[in-house]
């Protein structure tokens, strides 16, 4: 246990020896002076925890020796008790003026005296732990802000850098993109003289298969460009016009006729809107919606149905749903829809695997919002709300 030392103050010997027998019986390290500039002086010399002043010395040098210790930032934080005769009392308002922290009357309760003296200690122990662990504390988080600080520099460095790389990546895709459509431009025109002259029947099946697999690689080519745009320029890739969405959904469904007759799938349009108009890029939703309903096209069985519907919901968004019939999205699927290929359990010949991601890029570039999943009894169902004031 810490052991406290006291600072005495009295102008009379006798007085000082009485009270420094008996704070020394319990335990206290005290020294006495006869003057308050004695005192002062011991006080910048030596370390002590409390200081009893009589009030009763020559000059008021009880007040202004108080006065200098709470005026001096080392000092003010020592508890200064006075000691007043009891006639004295009338002086209280001086003891208290001067800074002191309290009194005791002579002639002294012992009791009173030693109660008063570990609560003023306790009250300073407890002030300067406190002030101790707040400069701890400060400390603590001078270094966690310096810490996160240095975390934040390179955090801001590490996303300088993923913003390069994408877009790097973007413009690879570009460039390759580009370098795919130049020589497929000379491929199908190419086919395309070609297919004026007669052939056999194998051969137009091998010009037959040539001509899909080079319109399906010229697709995909397109499908990366711009995804790859949306990607980098999100919204600012968009020319907003004011468009009848109900009217582009229509001529993705007219785009898509004659590939659905060849499996004979019904597609039923439900137009149950007020108002299909909003601030749209015609060219990119006619893409999402075209790219949609290929996917339900290959996944519906022969003779199956497509149901898309569209209608008005609250806070300004129109709704899409575009529902088909065949065997649902599975858990795998699921997990990876959005993703550019993501679609792992499509054979190769049937989906490029771009078809959902591009739609969802192109959702989001206008601030709406796509989900899929299943539905009853069976079948996927894509839903997509986007607002009519973007």
């Amino acid at each position: 246990m810490k052991k406290f030392n006291i600072l005495v103050i009295d102008d009379n010997k006798v007085n000082r020896a009485s009270l420094q027998e008996m704070l020394v019986a319990n335990d206290f390290g005290v020294k006495t002076v006869a003057s308050g500039k004695e005192g002062l002086l011991l006080l910048t010399e030596e370390s002590f925890d409390l200081v009893f002043i009589e009030a009763e010395m020559t000059g008021k040098d009880s007040y202004q020796t108080c006065e200098s210790i709470k005026s001096n930032t080392s000092l003010r934080g020592t508890p200064v008790i006075f000691i007043v005769g009891s006639a004295e009392l009338i002086f209280v308002k001086e003891i208290y003026e001067s800074g002191g922290d309290d009194y005791i009357t002579r002639p002294f309760v012992w009791s009173e005296l030693m109660m008063k003296a570990r609560i003023h200690l306790e009250l300073k122990y407890s002030r300067e732990m406190s002030k101790n662990m707040n400069q701890i504390l400060e400390a603590k988080v001078a270094q966690r802000t310096i810490e996160l600080e240095e975390s934040l520099k390179k955090l801001g460095q590490a996303k300088k850098e993923l913003e390069l790389l994408s877009i790097a990546k973007v413009e690879f895709l570009n460039l390759i993109s580009h370098e795919i459509r130049t020589p497929l431009n000379g491929i199908l025109g190419s086919l395309a003289l070609i297919g004026r002259y007669n052939y056999t029947d194998e051969v137009n099946r091998y010009f037959s298969l040539l001509d899909t697999s080079v319109k399906r690689l010229e697709r995909f080519s397109n499908n990366i460009l711009e995804a790859s745009t949306l990607r980098l320029k999100g919204e600012k890739a968009l020319i907003m016009i004011e468009i009848d969405l109900a009217k582009v959904i229509r001529h993705a469904i007219d785009q898509c006729k004659t590939k659905f007759s060849e499996k004979s799938i019904e597609i039923i349009f439900q137009n149950e809107t007020t108002n299909s108009f909003l601030k749209g890029d015609h060219k990119y939703l006619l893409k999402c919606f075209a790219a949609i309903l290929d996917n339900s096209f290959k996944f519906s069985p022969k003779k199956g149905k497509i149901e898309v519907k569209i209608f008005n919901e609250a806070k300004g968004l129109l709704k899409i749903t575009i529902a088909d019939y065949g065997k649902g999205f599975s858990k795998v699927a699921m997990e990876n829809i959005y993703m550019p290929l993501g679609n792992l359990e499509a054979h190769f010949d049937q989906n490029t695997g771009m078809g959902l991601h591009l739609a969802k890029l192109i959702v989001d570039a206008h601030s709406g919002f796509i989900t899929a999943g299943n539905h009853e009894p069976t079948g996927a169902i894509i839903e997509i709300k986007i607002p009519t004031r973007h």
